[in-house]
């Protein structure tokens, strides 16, 4: 049985490029793999699910409200080729 599910609905995305240490991206592929899924749905779920439970962070957060979205009011994420972080 797999700890994080297949999804049921779909979310807005963002580009964001980052670095995976080789052996963590080989098991990130294999699981996505696994549950029928892709690697990107798994870090979503490892985020949502893992951050989730840290209190501290919770916390924190709650004192630093994000800041106000940048995004262009005509353009959109979504539209955008070039979204990173």
């Amino acid at each position: 049985m797999s700890i994080i599910k297949p999804r049921a609905n779909r979310v807005r995305t963002v580009r964001h490029m980052a670095r995976l240490q080789e052996p963590s991206r080989d098991v990130l592929v294999e699981y996505a793999r696994f549950i029928g899924d892709t690697p990107d749905y798994v870090l979503n779920q490892l985020i949502d699910t893992t951050l989730a439970k840290d209190r501290d962070f919770i916390a924190w957060r709650a004192e630093h409200p994000a800041p106000p979205s940048t995004e262009h009011p005509r353009r959109g994420a979504a539209s955008r080729a070039d979204d990173r972080v």
